[in-house]
């Protein structure tokens, strides 16, 4: 009973029973044709009947039962496969033959525990890795990767097979793990240094300015290679050709060499300009893959000079200037609203951090702003005067004294379409940590486009948190908080690097910057230059003559590789405008034209883009096994080698520490979803009629 919920009280059970028994009483007391039968035989059918009458008014009061469900949910047991280059260099034709062991112990396991496949180079995928081409090879990306998709499930062991080489992203070792099971590492390659001569990297700015001159550092390190001699070679490389534009002569001392050289270029003219860097191959090189090296520089012909003017120290202008300054399109001056010799007709842009402030007015430098026509970006903050902050802009009116502020973090607005925003960046910036506004009531101008939201706690409200403008051809932006800073380090806390809280800012800047651009069409990708791993995204935008977007038309686009070959393509419709997914292409110089018509109007967009290729695969290809054994060691596990896999099966199978896991829950339903009940109801009615007519009776 103790299982039974009943809806109504339990004493009209009582009732049921009654019921039964009135319901018997009046059937059988007064019948007299059962008098030849025993005094039994009417006792037994008023007994069946009380209990059929009963037990139906029983089921009338809806009771339910609950019931105890144990589920039991096996281990889980990740493999994880590199895929990338260097494994189908390290195995060669052994490579089927280690796909065959990797399935049979796929099957070993599956008799037991429940088994999830893996691969990663490139980027993570499901299942086991079909080829092994990927580019490159980012360990702590699977493990990261795992710790986010299985993190809340009982995985039992991970085992990983790699050579232990990683050219992306940090040290596996050092990745956080919200797992706590043991990493079972397979070890391929090989770690013998056989002789080699590699030109282990290149540093160089991507972005180089017209007429300037540059430097590449290339380093170079041999094994075994003693007493030889080589050449560093720099080529510049065109469609037609390459041309040789310096060399150096070096002489190896010793089996374990390394040495750095720097080479100074000219920028002399603009474009994407591809350079090769090459070292002479040494006789009995076991690899000459690594050799050489192609690097991609922009030569620009324009800086911006922007200025930065702010009322007091902030944490904020260092991680503007650093961001700022990360983008060689860009240079950056910062000054303090005291200083009166600031010349800000120089400049490009002016970045306004905490002005004005009750000290600190910029009236005179609003005027002469405005009669140069140049950007503006209002950073407002706890030190800015609101009165006079809402009389230099028409972008944001914020109404409140500056007393009180409210913690609040990002929310993109989807309507958004000046400028496109990669969805990785859009997920990262509504994570960030909370930034400082002014609490009060904010009302956008007519011809503000907001790009962020505020959202206050939970609550996502329409309260701009970053806008922009453009009145009498004059950018304005308003970012109206402070704290940005807070979002630099957590975007290097969460990926090791500034590249998302970079990138916003640098569409912020490019965006306030640049001209209007008044064509009707237009059509262009994100940036210049692609790795060969990376897919190509072209976007472009029709506009009515209220210039205003929209998509009712066909756009196509011409793709033209180095050889004039063209490739033809439609782009998708989206919301407002069109997108073209090119996928990955393979190295080289890239134009294309975007075509559309309206009301029988041709109208066209051109550009042009190239394609580098990765070479980091051929680089090195000495196995880190050492990598492999320090971080099975770390979290438990241990290393094996491809002729040990029998043992590694042997060795999770018997293991006492992975266990299966009880599930416990409870189940609710109506007695009446109960089969069995119905089935005593139809045989005490069946028994009953047998009874009556087998001695003679309905």
């Amino acid at each position: 009973m103790d299982n039974i919920i009943f809806q109504y009280p339990k004493w009209y059970i009582i009732f049921c029973l009654l019921l039964g028994v009135v319901y018997a009483v009046s059937l059988y007391y007064r019948d007299g044709r059962f008098k030849e039968q025993a005094s039994w035989f009417k006792w037994l059918l008023g007994i069946l009947r009380t209990a059929v009458v009963g037990l139906l008014a029983f089921l009338l009061l809806s009771p339910l039962i609950k019931s105890l469900i144990q589920n039991q949910r096996n281990p889980i047991i990740v493999m994880v496969e590199d895929s990338s280059e260097s494994i189908a260099q390290g195995l060669k034709e052994e490579s089927v033959a280690f796909g065959n062991q990797m399935d049979q112990l796929e099957s070993q396991l599956q008799e037991k525990f429940d088994v999830k496949r893996l691969h990663f180079g490139d980027s993570v995928g499901t299942g086991k890795a079909d080829t092994l081409n990927d580019k490159v090879s980012n360990i702590s990306s699977a493990i990261k990767y795992i710790s986010e998709n299985y993190g809340d499930q009982n995985v039992g062991a991970i085992i990983l097979s790699s050579d232990g080489i990683y050219n992306e992203g940090s040290n596996p070792i050092y990745q956080k793990t919200e797992i706590n099971a043991p990493i079972y590492t397979i070890a391929l390659g090989d770690t013998t240094k056989r002789k080699d001569l590699i030109l282990k990297d290149i540093f160089y700015n991507k972005i180089v300015y017209l007429n300037d001159q540059f430097t590449i550092q290339a380093d170079i390190s041999a094994d075994n290679c003693s007493n030889q001699r080589t050449t560093l070679e720099v080529f510049e490389v065109t469609d037609n050709g390459q041309k040789k534009l310096k060399e150096e002569k070096i002489v190896i001392k010793g089996n374990d060499f390394f040495t750095s050289k720097d080479i100074t270029l000219n920028a002399n003219r603009s474009g994407v300009i591809k350079y090769r860097i090459k070292l002479s191959t040494l006789s009995g090189e076991s690899l000459t893959s690594n050799n050489s090296k192609d690097i991609v520089i922009e030569v620009l012909d324009a800086r911006q000079k922007i200025l930065l003017l702010a009322n007091a120290p902030h944490p904020d202008i260092a991680a503007l200037k650093t961001s700022i300054l990360n983008n060689k399109n860009y240079t950056l001056d910062v000054a303090f609203a005291q200083r009166k010799d600031v010349k800000i007709n120089d400049y490009n842009m002016v970045i306004f951090h905490n002005l004005p402030s009750i000290k600190n007015g910029i009236d005179r430098h609003i005027t002469a702003l405005n009669k140069r026509r140049i950007p503006r970006l209002f950073i407002v903050g706890r030190q800015t005067q609101l009165s006079g902050y809402n009389n230099q802009q028409e972008v944001l009116n914020i109404g409140g004294n500056n007393t009180q502020s409210d913690d609040i973090q990002a929310n993109f607005n989807p309507g958004f379409s000046s400028f496109t925003v990669d969805p990785e960046l859009k997920r990262v910036v509504s994570k960030f940590p909370p930034l400082i506004a002014p609490f009060g009531k904010y009302k956008a101008g007519a011809k503000t486009n907001s790009l962020l939201y505020q959202r206050i706690g939970r609550v996502d409200t329409d309260y701009p948190l970053l806008s922009f403008s453009d009145l009498n051809n004059t950018k304005t932006a308003v970012l109206s908080a402070e704290g940005i800073w807070k979002w630099k380090l957590a975007d290097y806390l969460e990926h090791g690097n500034h590249d998302n809280f970079n990138s916003l800012m640098a569409k912020v800047i490019q965006f306030t910057t640049v001209k209007d651009d008044k064509r009707k069409f237009r059509a262009d990708v994100n940036k210049n230059v692609f790795k060969e791993n990376e897919n190509v995204r072209v976007e472009a935008q029709l506009f009515n003559d209220s210039y205003e977007a929209v998509n009712d038309a066909d756009v196509f686009l011409s793709l033209f590789d180095s050889k004039k070959k063209e490739y033809k393509y439609t782009f998708s419709k989206k919301d407002n405008y069109y997108n073209l997914d090119l996928g990955t292409l393979k190295e080289g110089n890239y134009s294309f034209t975007a075509t559309t018509n309206v009301g029988g109007k041709e109208l066209k967009d051109q550009g042009k883009f190239s394609v580098k290729s990765i070479q980091l695969e051929q680089y090195d290809l000495t196995a880190r096994h050492d990598v492999l054994f320090d971080l099975s060691k770390k979290s438990g596990g241990k290393l094996y080698y491809p002729a040990q896999i029998d043992t590694l099966s042997s060795s999770i199978l018997d293991s006492d520490l992975i266990k299966p896991i009880l599930y416990t829950s409870n189940k609710t339903q109506s007695i009446l979803n109960i089969r069995w009940i119905l089935g005593i109801l139809i045989i005490l009615l069946i028994l009953e009629w047998f009874l009556r007519r087998y001695f003679g009776t309905y």
